[in-house]
């Protein structure tokens, strides 16, 4: 490249395709499930590993109670943000549908969510867009083939992701860190 005249354009075209590629990523998720990322084990964007202050503003749930598991203490959420609680369970009602959480120093360690009202069901995905009351099929198609009838594992080294089968569709989903 001996013309320094293109050397802007070239530059231009670079960056370009950078800040492209950048801007057309959806949060972190690969096309395929991968057990690694912890983007993967959560619910509407919300995921394990995750500081409850973020979780509490993702998921915006009219009503939030938490409790420590060993002292019965209730916590709040900016103790919990600050890392206070050894291990805080808390229930969330989201519109009609509970959604159980637990938080260890200020880190979502788990979320469970199960009975869901029918009519709620779409309004509570996976982070990879499943949909409580999905088929068993829509969750192979998604995360892949697994081991179990009744409830299908995922496990990575650090987190797990289960999910309980009936007839033919998923009516619960848990996800844990490890």
């Amino acid at each position: 490249m001996k013309d320094w005249r293109h050397w802007p354009c070239v530059m231009l075209v670079l960056i370009a395709g950078v800040m492209l590629a950048a801007c057309s990523s959806d949060g972190g998720l690969s096309p395929s499930f991968d057990p690694e990322n912890q983007k993967e084990y959560g619910l509407n964007g919300a995921y394990v590993g995750q500081n409850i202050k973020e979780v509490m503003e993702i998921l915006q749930p009219d009503k939030a109670d938490f409790m420590d598991m060993q002292t019965r203490e209730s916590y709040t959420v900016e103790q919990m943000a600050a890392g206070e609680g050894n291990m805080v369970m808390g229930m969330m009602l989201v519109g009609r549908t509970q959604v159980m959480v637990m938080v260890e120093r200020g880190v979502l360690q788990s979320i469970m969510l199960a009975g869901v009202p029918e009519e709620e069901a779409e309004k509570f995905k996976t982070n990879r867009g499943l949909a409580i009351y999905s088929s068993e099929q829509k969750l192979k198609e998604l995360y892949g083939k697994a081991a179990g009838d009744k409830e299908i594992v995922y496990k990575g080294s650090k987190q797990e992701a289960s999910f309980g089968i009936v007839n033919d569709q998923v009516v619960w989903f848990r996800f844990d860190r490890l």
